[in-house]
């Protein structure tokens, strides 16, 4: 039977499906896992350590496959367009091992240490260390993981104890010395569970210095920690505590919630602990990053880990489009998340998923609202007009017009003079000798 196609259905068909096949895709496949692009063998990454307990060590295990997360997020098509080179995001978590990590060389500074004073060099919770290297881990030769923006620095600054414990005026200090930095970006890698005037004061600060700071939606990797600041309202609260996490619950702030490979956020137990409604989501669940001590990789989970994705994404933003402030920046990701519909947020993913392909490349007409100068019309104009051909290129374009018409009308005579003749002749071919031969 006749397939019932049209020959241009026929035809476009398996092209269709050739280009959807060669197209990569922003979301992760419906099957993936949080196993699926990583080696469930890393060892975890803690955000605290336990009293008595060692700092972590390095991670003998890496793995040569895609996390989820990089190909969930699309990150190898925005590194066309920006890999973040010329913007500097500060990290105040647990400090940096800023000479040991391959993944950090070239990429990771150390700030100050808000708590114990000095230069961050080290990291004994590892976890600011896997964190700077979600936002700017460069790539490495057979690995494929990398961090969002892998030409972006990073600047570690610490404002925990040793074993990754904070209280809201240390905080409030690492946000200083961020700022001070000159940092565009703060990720606040830590969250407490209130926010005395200083630390309103320090977040106030780094916005009016054009800084994006971004923060975890909730407190729930520094639950059950050490607690040894010894001061209420530290990263060791009680997991029965409820209410908003700080500083993401202050104005500005970008509060960001973490996601798993289906996109959707993990499941929380009924005593969740300090929590702000998100912002955005991005991928916080099993991800892998390098650690401390080595080229060794770990895997790790949180709104810390989530809001690292939204700093790197940030800083690809920045550097592929200068001139936006840190507001522009903060709506650009908002506006161009994954699943953002409305202005109303999600009690899970807030706005959506923070989607770096879309935050590089939309076009934002309220970017562009403002009339545009006369002088800039003019310019725009200018640009409009299509300039005449060079001489030389339109005396070739003549003289090409010219001999076709006159082929066409040698053909023309020929014709006219040929085929009369050979219908005379019934198409016979004429004398070898032509008319002398006829004579004879």
């Amino acid at each position: 039977m006749r397939s019932s196609r049209s020959p241009v259905s026929r035809a476009l068909g398996p092209a269709v499906l050739a280009a959807l096949l060669l197209t990569p895709t922003a979301a992760a496949p419906a099957s993936a896992a949080p196993g699926d692009g990583d080696s469930p063998s890393l060892p975890g990454m803690s955000a605290t350590l336990a009293e008595g307990r060692p700092c972590t060590a390095k991670s003998a295990k890496k793995s040569a496959l895609t996390p989820w997360a990089q190909g969930f997020l699309g990150v190898g098509r925005a590194w066309e367009l920006s890999q973040g080179a010329g913007v500097e995001v500060a990290v105040v978590g647990t400090g940096a091992d800023t000479s040991r990590v391959p993944a950090l060389e070239g990429r990771v500074t150390g700030g100050r240490d808000v708590v114990a004073g000095g230069t961050v060099r080290d990291d004994c919770v590892g976890y600011g260390t896997f964190l700077a290297g979600l936002v700017a881990g460069r790539p490495q030769e057979g690995v494929a993981a990398a961090g969002v923006a892998p030409e972006a620095r990073v600047i570690a600054v610490r404002a925990t104890d040793k074993r990754g414990a904070t209280t809201p005026g240390a905080l409030a200090d690492g946000i200083r010395a961020a700022t001070a930095s000159g940092a565009r970006i703060i990720h606040v890698a830590l969250a407490v569970p209130s926010a005395p005037q200083e630390l309103k004061d320090a977040v106030a600060a780094a916005r009016k210095a054009g800084a994006l700071v971004v923060a975890p939606a909730s407190a729930r990797e520094w639950e059950g920690g050490s607690g040894s600041s010894g001061s209420s309202g530290g990263s060791g609260s009680s997991r029965a505590e409820s209410g908003p996490a700080y500083p993401a619950a202050l104005p500005g702030v970008l509060a960001v919630s973490s996601v798993g490979p289906d996109g959707a956020p993990p499941a929380r137990d009924t005593e969740q602990g300090p929590r702000t409604q998100p912002r955005l989501s991005a991928p916080g669940v099993a991800v892998t990053g390098p650690g401390p001590g080595g080229n060794g990789q770990f895997t790790g989970s949180g709104d810390a880990v989530a809001g690292a994705f939204v700093a790197g994404t940030a800083a690809l933003v920045l550097s592929y489009h200068p001139g936006l402030s840190a507001e522009q920046v903060a709506h650009r990701l908002e506006a161009t998340a994954y699943g953002a519909v409305g202005a109303a947020p999600d009690p899970g993913v807030g706005l959506g998923v923070v989607d770096p392909v879309r935050a590089l490349s939309a076009v934002l007409p309220e970017e562009h609202a403002s009339p545009p100068s006369a002088a800039d019309a003019r310019s725009a104009s200018a640009a409009r007009v299509v300039p005449p051909p060079a001489p030389s290129t339109a005396r070739d374009h003549a003289l090409a017009v010219v001999g076709g018409a006159v082929a066409v009308t040698l053909l023309v005579a020929f014709l006219a003079f040929t085929l009369p003749r050979g219908r005379r002749r019934g198409w016979r071919a004429g004398p070898a000798g032509g008319p002398a031969a006829s004579a004879d």
